[in-house]
């Protein structure tokens, strides 16, 4: 019986690829490195943002890039009208937190999770937020997951995972928990469940009972 759903963020709860563009344009750029292009920055889209800044700049310099990193906290960097939002999000996790704790695992730091409840106001809606600060090792290893389990109070096998990308299903994997993977057009072996629309994780949910 499944007791909590946890959520990644980027490309399940929010297209943010836009405003991750944006973003790391401006930050590159505010500490002084040349331009990035839309495809560099895509190609980054699910990795942490220590290792995007790492892949962008081509720096090894642990100092350069923790300088880079305490300026992503910079507020003005991001636009939060880039966000794009999925219809009835709030709906739809409201129905779901009258039966579930709710929680989120994400590769963002918290300022950037922040941006996504200062444009939805669906923060209430969350038991446990695990954000990059949260943990060491980011995913597919476990550790994140791990962390928010035991936030919940519950164990790895009522609990699932909702993500878009192969290592958020293979961190499910490594934790013991099912998950489920949402996306449009790919598939990945290890998942328990796909599906192509948001609105679908009700039904996925209920046929687990």
């Amino acid at each position: 019986m499944i007791k909590a759903v946890i959520f990644d963020v980027d490309g399940v709860l929010v297209d943010s690829r836009d405003a991750n563009v944006a973003f790391f344009q401006k930050l590159l750029a505010k500490a002084g490195y040349p331009d990035v292009s839309k495809e560099a920055v895509l190609d980054c889209f699910h990795l942490p943002m220590w290792q995007t800044i790492e892949k962008l700049t081509g720096e090894t310099d642990q100092n350069e890039i923790q300088r880079i990193f305490d300026i992503a906290h910079d507020s003005s960097l991001r636009d939060s009208s880039l966000l794009k939002f999925p219809d009835k999000l709030e709906e739809l996790l409201e129905n779901l937190h009258k039966k579930y704790k709710l929680a989120i695992v994400t590769s963002r730091i918290k300022v950037g999770v922040d941006d996504i409840f200062s444009a939805r106001a669906i923060e209430h809606l969350f038991d446990v937020v695990v954000s990059f600060e949260d943990y060491d090792n980011p995913k597919p290893h476990p550790e994140p997951l791990i962390v928010a389990l035991e936030r919940l109070g519950i164990g790895a096998d009522v609990a699932v995972y909702v993500g878009d990308s192969a290592s958020d299903i293979e961190a499910a994997k490594a934790a013991g928990m099912r998950s489920i993977f949402f996306s449009l057009s790919n598939t990945h072996p290890d998942a328990t469940h796909i599906i192509n629309s948001l609105n679908d994780i009700e039904k996925t949910l209920e046929d687990q009972e």
